[in-house]
C-alpha cells in the first residue's frame, strides 16, 4: 500500500537482508478466532512493543467494530491462507506502507515453515514509522480534541490495522484492483478511528479545511 499510487513488491536489497540477519529478529505467535488464519510476527529483536500493538489491534480492536465496519472483511478473512507470516520493519526503500509477497517472493522464513509443515501459507511486509506517518486525509481534523499524543496513539492502532487488512485483502484477491481496495481501505481508517475516539471519550473524527 502506497500514500498514492500502488508499486510492485521488491525483496530487499541483499545489504538490508545481511544487516538483518546480523541485528536478529524475533517472532511473535498471534492466534485469533477459528476463521482467521494465524499472523507469525516478525520484528526486528528490540522492537516487541511493535508486535505488541499489531497483535492487540487484531485480536482487542478488530472484533469489538461495530458489524457495518468489520463485516465487510469477514469473507475475505475466511479466505485467507491458513498462516500469514507479517514482516515488520520500520521503514521501506520505496516508502510504500506495506505490500503482499506474491509466490515465489517470500522471505527464507515463509519458505522454511512451508518446507516444514507443508501447510498453506502467505506473507506480507509492513512498514511501522511509514504508517506512523501515513494521513491518509490531509485536510481532515478532530472535532472535539486537543490532545495530540492522545490522537497519534489511537491514529497509529487504526493505521496498523488499516494497513494489515489492505495488504490481506491483496494476498487473498491478488486481482482486487487497488483503486478498489484503497477507498475501503481509507473508509476502514475513517470508521476506526473515529470509534476509537468515542470510545475514549475524545470527540469524532470529521472533515473540515485547516484553519
Amino acid at each position: 500500500m502506497r500514500r498514492t499510487a500502488r508499486g510492485h513488491y521488491r525483496p530487499p536489497p541483499l545489504w538490508r537482508q545481511l544487516l538483518g540477519q546480523l541485528r536478529g529478529r524475533d517472532q511473535m505467535l498471534v492466534r485469533g478466532p477459528e476463521t482467521w488464519p494465524l499472523l507469525l510476527l516478525s520484528f526486528p529483536r528490540g522492537h516487541d512493543d511493535i508486535a505488541t500493538q499489531l497483535r492487540d489491534a487484531w485480536l482487542n480492536t478488530l472484533p469489538l467494530l461495530r458489524a457495518p465496519v468489520v463485516d465487510p472483511y469477514r469473507r475475505m478473512l475466511a479466505e485467507l491462507p491458513s498462516m500469514v507470516v507479517v514482516l515488520l520493519d520500520p521503514r521501506n526503500i520505496c516508502t510504500c506502507l506495506g505490500h503482499f509477497h506474491p509466490p515465489g517472493s517470500e522471505s527464507r522464513l515463509a519458505r522454511r515453515l512451508r518446507a516444514d509443515t507443508g501447510g498453506n501459507l502467505g506473507e506480507l511486509d509492513l512498514a511501522w514509522e511509514n504508517i506512523r506517518d501515513w494521513r491518509p486525509h490531509p485536510l481532515s481534523s478532530l472535532a472535539a480534541t486537543t490532545d495530540a499524543a492522545g490522537f497519534s496513539r489511537l491514529h497509529f492502532r487504526a493505521a496498523l490495522l488499516t494497513v494489515l487488512l489492505h495488504e490481506l485483502d491483496h494476498l487473498a484477491h491478488p486481482d482486487h484492483k487497488e483503486q478498489t481496495v484503497r477507498h475501503s481501505s481509507d473508509a476502514f481508517y475513517t470508521a476506526v478511528l473515529d470509534e476509537l475516539l468515542r470510545e475514549e471519550g475524545s470527540g469524532s473524527y470529521g472533515m473540515s479545511a485547516s484553519a
